[in-house]
């Protein structure tokens, strides 16, 4: 099942834990990163080595040639795996022209940008990323701005929101802004938020693109942390 008719929902936690595996069978590496276009969809997944490799590339020992692999390559994702249809010589590495796009974002450097509202009132941070059934990215969005926005609301377990890609208006330096003020955004659901197994049916059944909306997510407790990675 491709990236583009997902079964159920995945996150890139999980998904950095899985091998991905050429159209020859050969083991190329982890995903690392993830790329989007300009019109913030996605684009590719960046593919590293072992954290030994790694390291020597970033001390400069060895050429940096991660692979990119194209999303729409994606043609399996297992419970182990993520088979694509490009044999491991054929496939490009970032550094060659033309692989990633021009003015095309990554999720690292998302993780690293504040995000702001309409009114430019800051609003967390982005700490996950899902790929959606329909084949759409969300947000997922914490931080301690949303430990306040939590207070605010009388919550007293702490929460994240579900992002849908539609509600960004713009991603430059400054940061990533949405479309809408806080104060506007659909945020719950029977005025509380979703808890693991509401979150698990809310987003695989979510598989027709346009259909997610912005959600708050209640944050798993210390004692559900082995879960983390399927949730967040």
């Amino acid at each position: 099942m491709s990236m583009c008719e997902l079964g159920e929902y995945r996150t890139i936690s999980e998904l950095r834990k899985r091998s991905v595996i050429s159209r020859d069978g050969l083991k190329i590496g982890r995903i690392i990163d993830v790329v989007f276009d300009s019109n913030y969809r996605l684009h590719s997944f960046v593919i590293g080595g072992s954290r030994w490799e790694e390291l020597r590339e970033f001390l400069g020992f060895i050429e940096d040639v991660d692979p990119v692999i194209p999303i729409d390559s994606v043609m399996e994702v297992t419970d182990d795996s993520i088979n694509i249809n490009i044999p491991k010589e054929k496939l490009k590495h970032k550094l060659e022209e033309d692989v990633i796009p021009e003015n095309a974002f990554t999720y690292n450097e998302l993780k690293r940008m504040k995000i702001f509202d309409k009114n430019n009132q800051k609003f967390g941070k982005l700490i996950n990323l899902v790929f959606l059934p329909c084949g759409e990215p969300a947000f997922i969005i914490g931080g301690t701005r949303m430990e306040e926005f939590a207070e605010s609301l009388k919550f007293e377990d702490n929460i994240d929101l579900l992002l849908p890609i539609e509600y960004i208006d713009n991603i430059d330096h400054k940061g990533i802004k949405m479309k809408t003020r806080i104060s506007e955004l659909q945020l719950t659901k029977d005025n509380k938020p979703m808890d693991k197994e509401t979150q698990r049916v809310y987003l695989n059944s979510l598989k027709r693109k346009g259909d997610a909306k912005t959600q708050l997510l209640l944050r798993p407790k210390p004692e559900e942390f082995h879960d983390f990675a399927r949730f967040h």
